[in-house]
């Protein structure tokens, strides 16, 4: 049974998704229903850049607690424990996965994942994990995706099933990401999707 603490702060970690409409909109959410938020995303990140902080060329964002927003091509990926230490969140919610998706290593995932999860619960807080969405490119690939980050995250942390809620287009975009005229109302779908069963948890 995982133990659910009431969250007044919210961190959200995330990848180019995050980056993008699906993180603004997850983002805005939290903060309209009341809850001091701090967003930061990473493109191409996976867990293990949280802790090398290693340098993304596609795209960072953050909006912190006090609403100050980042946006930048070229950034460092924020050290996870820096950012613990100074947002102090009673919750974590993160949305990582996509970029294991070619990965051919299934115990790297496993480890790179259980220990960015245990750094979390180290600190006090739970996590909401929010799985990888559906994408075109990938499709046939995200089965095996899902299982290996439900096998790392087991009982730690709330699970989110972003495919329940997204859908990838059959023409436009990248076949990725939802950063398009079609897909846009997508990300707003998965974000409210992943919200309510975020909230749901905080009941």
């Amino acid at each position: 049974m995982i133990d659910l603490l009431l969250a007044s702060t919210v961190m959200l970690i995330g990848d180019s998704h995050s980056v993008g409409p699906f993180g603004w909109y997850l983002d805005e959410n939290l903060r309209k229903n009341g809850y001091h938020v701090a967003s930061y995303a990473s493109c191409g990140s996976i867990a293990k850049w949280w802790t090398t902080q290693q340098k993304t060329t596609c795209g960072f964002y953050s909006n912190d607690l006090n609403g100050n927003v980042t946006k930048a091509n070229v950034h460092p990926t924020p050290k996870l424990t820096t950012l613990l230490s100074e947002v102090k969140p009673e919750a974590v919610i993160i949305e990582l996965g996509s970029n294991y998706v070619k990965t051919p290593s299934d115990e790297f995932v496993r480890n790179d994942i259980k220990s960015f999860v245990k750094t979390i619960k180290d600190s006090g807080a739970t996590c909401f994990w929010i799985s990888a969405p559906d994408m075109r490119l990938y499709r046939n690939d995200i089965s095996r995706l899902d299982k290996l980050v439900y096998e790392a995250v087991g009982n730690d942390c709330v699970m989110f099933d972003s495919k329940k809620v997204t859908s990838y287009p059959a023409t436009g975009g990248d076949g990725v990401h939802y950063w398009f005229s079609a897909g846009l109302p997508i990300a707003h779908k998965w974000a409210d999707g992943a919200f309510e069963a975020f909230k749901a948890t905080q009941q």
